[in-house]
């Protein structure tokens, strides 16, 4: 092989292995969703209570977790505070009793704005 034809070979093997490797970490990247809180057992869109938030567009994300961020904002869900929650990976839809979608997601932090 020439030295051109070797030149494009590992041009295009560092791309294939670039764009693989971004793909990857974009599946593993943390996400926010921001949103009113309130109980989602208490709204009717999932049995028992649990931290939802509702987003600007209408959306309802039903939040998940266990550390202590997400105890305390499921202790503050009722007074209507804004809040912010991290997760990481793909968020489940699903649909309430009504057939109306909503997002679950594992959530590690949230931080409650105001």
């Amino acid at each position: 092989m020439n030295f051109a034809k070797l030149s494009v070979l590992g041009l295009v093997v560092a791309l294939v292995v670039t764009l693989g490797a971004q793909s990857v970490w974009a599946g593993d990247a943390a996400v926010t969703v921001s949103g009113k809180a309130s109980c989602g057992g208490c709204s009717g869109v999932v049995e028992g209570c649990c931290l939802m938030l509702t987003d600007t567009d209408g959306g309802r994300w039903i939040l998940r977790g266990e550390s202590k961020s997400v105890k305390a904002a499921f202790a503050a869900r009722h007074g209507g505070k804004t809040m912010t929650a991290t997760y990481e990976g793909k968020p489940a839809s699903k649909k309430d009793k009504d057939g109306k979608e909503y997002k679950e997601v594992t959530v590690k932090d949230v931080k409650i704005a105001s």
